[in-house]
Parts: C-alpha cells; structure tokens; sequence
C-alpha cells in the first residue's frame, strides 16, 4: 500500500454570498446588509459576504431570503488566480486576470490601474518602475544640458580665438609611438634650426598660409601662428570615432569623447591648449599610407587630428593633409568626389578654366593633389604647388560668396565642356 500523499488535492475554501434578485421591499435589506443606502436593480449581483466560515455564510443566506430576496451561495477556492472573486477586493466579483501576475482582478482594480489589467501589488510596482525612469531620464536630460552648455561655451571661445584681431594661433601637438621617434617623416616635419634648406616642415604651413591669405584679402601682417609641441612618445590609443549602431546621442557622445582623448593626453604633457584658437593634433603611427584617410577636422570646436604614417616618404604630402585639416577647422569643405577622390570640377581646380584644362599647375587646398588629366592627379613636392581656390577662400571666410559665385561663372564653352564634346566624323 503506497503512503498518502502529502500535497493537497484542493486549496481552501471561502462561501461567498451573492444577491441575485431583489425583494419586493428593497429597504428591507438595510436591516441585513451593512449599508446606508437601499440597493438597486443596477447593483445586481451583489457579493453582499465572503468569509471561510460556512455556517456564517448559510445564515447570512437564510436572513437574506426571509426578506425576500434570492440568494446563491457560492463556494470557491482562494487560489490567487483561479478566483472567482477580486483577490485586492474580496466582495467584487473577478472580471479578467492580471496581466504580470494573473491574480483574479475586478473592473475596480482596472480602474486603479488606468485603465491597465493590473492588481494593486503589480500597478504599485509598475508606477514605482516608471516613477524611477522619469527620475532617470530628469537627470540624463540634466547632464546632457549641461554637456551642452559646455560645448557651445566651447564653440564660442573658440570662434572668438578665430576671429580676433590678432592672428590665429595653431598649437600642432604631435605624438608617436617611442619606437617611431627617429623615423625620417618625424626629421623631415621637424628639422633643426640650422636646415634652412626644407620647404616642406611644419614651420612653413603658417607662412603658407599668411601668403594665401595676404592674396585674396590684401591684409597685412600675419593670419595663422603655428606652435609646434612634440613629438612627445606616447603609445596613442584613441576611442572609436563612430559606431554603425549609435543612437543620435552616442555618436554625439563619440564625436565629443574623440577630440577629448587627445585635449587630455595633450594637456597631461603641459601643452596649454587654451591659448590656441585651432588645436591640431598629430599622429604619427605604423601603416601604410592609408593611414592619412583617418584624419579628420571640424569646424565645431576648431580642432583637427591628423594621422602621418611613419613610412611615409614625401613630407609635402603630410603637411598638406595637415593644411587640410586646418582648413576643415576654420570651416571649409572637401571639394574632391569623395568615390574616385578626384578633384571636383570646378571647386577642386585652381585654374578650372584654363585652356587646355590640363595639366593644371597647382593643386587645390581642400581637393589635395594636381590634377594632370581626367583621371590622374600627382602629389605636391612641396608648398609651392598647393593654392587655395575661392570656393575654399569663401568658405573660410576671406571673401564673400557672392564674389566666389561670380569667379566660377564659366564663359559659353569651359574647357571640362570641351573635353565631354563627341568628335566630329568627317562627311563620307
């Protein structure tokens, strides 16, 4: 014989006493229920008691029915969700379950809830979740007011360094890889006082810039200052620029974090960078020259990273990626196509209607190299083959766009026209 089994085959029992129909004299029910006011066709059914006692039950019943009235009396487990009956309120009858916990809940609970199947625990728990949320999201909308803040406060420091009376300082804060310390681009950009002989170091992209600028707007004296901090070794390890699956604010949150990286590795090796209107920071680092097409520059915040490849071999070609970047920051765009890279026509040109269109002599500041034919251009050798064109001089504002529209107001018939004219097949 098998010993009995300890689990329960039923739950515990509650009666619950239901008014169905009315007596023919309402008001005598007050003398039996609790209630200061006669019950009414639209309070039916009524669960008028429910208690685990069944003989309190039955008399509850038995007194009912003396009125005249009819009464079920009903038995059911107190299972939490196989109730017939509200489990926050015992004397209403269930209409659905709760929808997290499946408690037998009534319309009252539904109506606690807004509207939500939800039981009191759950709703209670639910609203504390959101209540905790909006405190959350307070205090992100907080902080990202005052990341804000601090950007524009930034931006306009910044603007106002640019656009002072005086020239514009540019600190170019260098780094390298210790290993990379004595490779021959570090010389070449770098060369001592005595070698008067380089036309392609760091010391002349301001006198590079003083004259183009001298060119079109006439203004004396000088327009960039350049200060020159490095190369310092440090093993350069900056944060992502960009993520495919950012949200808006964490490419945001990238595109600060970035220029920061370098701000503090510059500021932990005591280069004052709030004396420069244009920060610039340089990386010198193992690849090959592809390595160039990871630099970038920005107006906002007037910052620029630049990324030298230690092989490279043509120091004209990184101070001009350099001189790029600079342009970047004081706000002009690339005018190359950014598929073939190929200078764009006419922007990218400086000599966009000569006759014949190529060679060009000169390559354009924000389209980098020379073009030579339709589809061939030629790195600089050195400063004394890169111009700034009036579409770039506009957008840095040294002349106005009205006077950069009327220069690239072609005549009838441009030379890039000429080139596209299909020949003409001698008459048979």
């Amino acid at each position: 014989m098998s010993p009995p089994s300890t689990r329960p085959d039923t739950f515990p029992s509650r009666w619950a006493v239901i008014l169905v129909r009315l007596p023919e004299d309402p008001a005598a029910l007050l003398e039996v229920l609790p209630r200061s006011q006669p019950v009414g066709p639209e309070d039916l059914p009524l669960v008028t008691r429910v208690t685990r006692d069944q003989h309190k039950a039955r008399r509850t019943a038995e007194r009912l029915r003396k009125t005249g009235a009819q009464v079920v009396l009903v038995e059911e487990p107190v299972e939490r969700n196989d109730s017939a009956f509200c489990t926050t309120h015992p004397a209403q009858l269930a209409a659905r379950n709760c929808e997290s916990c499946q408690a037998a809940i009534c319309p009252g609970c539904m109506v606690d809830a807004h509207g939500l199947a939800l039981c009191r625990d759950c709703e209670q728990t639910r609203s504390q979740r959101v209540r905790w949320t909006r405190r959350r999201q307070l205090l992100m909308l907080f902080l990202f007011a005052i990341f804000l803040f601090q950007v524009v406060s930034h931006m306009r420091d910044d603007q106002e360094k640019v656009a002072g009376s005086g020239p514009v300082k540019v600190g170019i804060i260098q780094f390298a890889d210790p290993q990379l310390l004595g490779a021959p681009i570090l010389r070449a950009l770098n060369p001592g006082p005595m070698d008067q002989l380089s036309r392609a170091a760091l010391r002349d992209l301001g006198p590079w810039y003083n004259a183009e600028h001298n060119r079109y707007t006439g203004a004396p004296g000088p327009y960039l200052e350049i200060h020159t901090r490095g190369p310092f070794p440090v093993d350069v390890n900056a944060p992502s620029l960009s993520n495919p699956e950012d949200s808006w604010y964490q490419a945001m949150f990238r595109a600060w974090k970035y220029p920061r990286y370098f701000r503090n590795l510059s500021e932990d090796h005591g280069v004052p960078l709030d004396e420069y209107g244009i920060k610039v920071f340089v990386v010198y680092g193992a690849g090959g020259r592809d390595l160039a097409s990871h630099s970038r520059g920005s107006k906002k915040g007037r910052v620029a990273v630049v990324y030298v490849s230690s092989e490279e071999t043509n120091p004209a070609y990184a101070l001009t990626t350099m001189a790029h970047e600079i342009g970047h920051a004081l706000g002009a765009g690339d005018a190359y196509d950014p598929t073939t890279s190929l200078a764009d026509h006419p922007y990218g040109f400086v000599e966009p209607f000569s006759d014949p269109l190529y060679p060009q002599r000169y390559a354009e500041l924000m389209a980098v190299d020379i073009p030579l034919a339709p589809t061939f251009e030629r790195e600089i050798k050195s400063l004394d083959q890169l111009r700034i064109g009036y579409q770039t001089a506009a957008g840095m504002g040294w002349i106005g766009p009205e006077q950069a529209k009327l220069y690239y107001t072609p005549p009838a018939l441009t030379p890039a026209d000429r080139l596209n004219i299909p020949a003409v097949e001698p008459e048979k």
